[in-house]
Formats: structure tokens, sequence, C-alpha cells
């Protein structure tokens, strides 16, 4: 097991689904988290399960004051920062001839904006820890195309292009920052998308042939954070099953 006994971690987006499994094995290897979402409900039960080693904060991540509410918040409870999982995202479905501008904004609030505005929060903080690491989560859809997600593969071709110039700025600082692109993963928005496009078997569109759980994530997020990835800034990992590799013309 990856050692993460050190390390202070912040994840957004984490009541739940990908961002809760984050938590857990985060959790599981040693580390300190503080999480953040809207629904407190679940954010309180996560906190209440993990007895002291996370903490729950409702977060809003388009908002710089609740960013620097959380990195205060964390710093106040464990001492420092030394990780960001920026995991928060929505999903944004729609042609390009019938997408509407009120909803590509705010997707871009929440999928681009709130990750710029994580990065931009954490980094004076991993400063004065003198160090961090950073994974942004984008999404396969960032890498090939994606029928009926004209904006939301634009949001997360955005994020591959912020963090590699996040990795190149912050190199110097001993901060790494990268990327993780999952593909079809099992969650709450994933389930939403599937009820929006029709049943389709969504396992059948991966390579691995299965979709993807929330377990299959964390791991190379954790991985990430840690000091055994400590040569590794400016990556993008792929844990999609192959789905990047799939045929063109698969949605």
């Amino acid at each position: 097991m990856i050692d993460m006994n050190d390390k202070v971690v912040i994840v957004s987006g984490a009541t739940g689904g990908q961002g809760e499994a984050e938590v857990r094995l985060l959790v599981e290897c040693g580390a300190q988290v503080v999480f953040g979402g809207r629904n407190e409900e679940n954010g309180r039960a996560i906190e209440a399960d993990l007895r002291g080693r996370a903490i729950f904060q409702r977060h809003d991540v388009g908002s710089e004051a609740e960013w620097a509410a959380i990195v205060e918040r964390a710093e106040q409870a464990f001492g420092k920062v030394t990780g960001l999982v920026n995991n928060a995202g929505v999903t944004i479905t729609g042609k390009v001839t019938d997408i509407e501008a009120e909803t590509v904004m705010a997707g871009i609030r929440t999928n681009q904006l709130g990750q710029l505005l994580g990065m931009k929060h954490v980094v004076p903080a991993m400063r004065r820890a003198k160090g961090g690491a950073i994974v942004n989560i984008g999404s396969e859809a960032g890498v090939r195309g994606a029928p009926l997600a004209i904006a939301y593969s634009g949001t997360k071709a955005a994020i591959a292009g912020m963090t590699r110039t996040a990795a190149a700025e912050l190199a110097s600082d001993g901060i790494r920052v990268n990327l993780v692109n999952p593909g079809p993963i099992d969650t709450p928005m994933i389930r939403n998308v599937v009820t929006k496009l029709g049943a389709w078997a969504m396992g059948k569109i991966v390579p691995l042939g299965r979709v993807g759980q929330p377990g299959d994530v964390a791991p190379a997020v954790v991985f990430l954070l840690s000091d055994d990835a400590g040569f590794i800034t400016g990556a993008e990992l792929n844990v999609d099953g192959g789905r990047t590799i799939a045929p063109a013309g698969l949605l």
C-alpha cells in the first residue's frame, strides 16, 4: 500500500462516487483529508464513518471565497496542505446546434473555473509546506471525440491544457501537477447521462468489456499524489478501459 502518512489532501466533489472513493483510499493509506461537496448529508455521514481522519466542508468549487475557506480549514486542522484532487465536475450534454449558452457557462464554472480556482488557492499553502502534488480529473471525452458532449469535451480538454501549464509554472516550487482521465465510471453522474442518452450497454463500448468502478480510479489518483510519483509532472494517465484507443464513432 502507498504510504501517505505525512500527507494532507483536499478533495473536491467528494460526497459520493469517485470522489468518495478517493477520500476513503487516501485515509486508508494514512493521509489526513479535508473534502468538499454540496451534499451535506452524505458529507457528514462519510466524515463520521472516517472518525477524524477526514473533515467535510460544504463547498462550491465555483466560489473563490469557498476555496479560500477550505484551504484555511485544512491548514488549521492539520497544519499544512500537500495535496489537492480537483474532482468536482458536472456533465453537459447537447448537440453542437442545440446547446444553450447558459448550460455551457454553468458547466465551465464547475468543470474548468472550479479546477483553476482550486489550483490558485492551494498553491500558496503548498509553498508554505515546501511542495505538494495536484491531481486534476479530466475525462476520456477531453482526449477523443464524444458525440453529444461538445461543451463537456471542451471543458475537459481545457483542464488538460491548464494541467500542463500549471505543471510548467509550479515545478520550481516543488509542486507537481498531473491529470487523470477516467472513462465511463459507474457513478450517479454517469447514470444520469445514460438515462438522457438512452439505455445502451456501456460495457460494450469499453475495450476491456466493462464499466469502470470508482475504485479503479482512486489508486491512480493516490499514486500521483504520493512520493512514489515524485518525478512525474505534467503527465496524463488514462483510466478508461481502453476507451481512448476504441474505434472512432463509438459513443
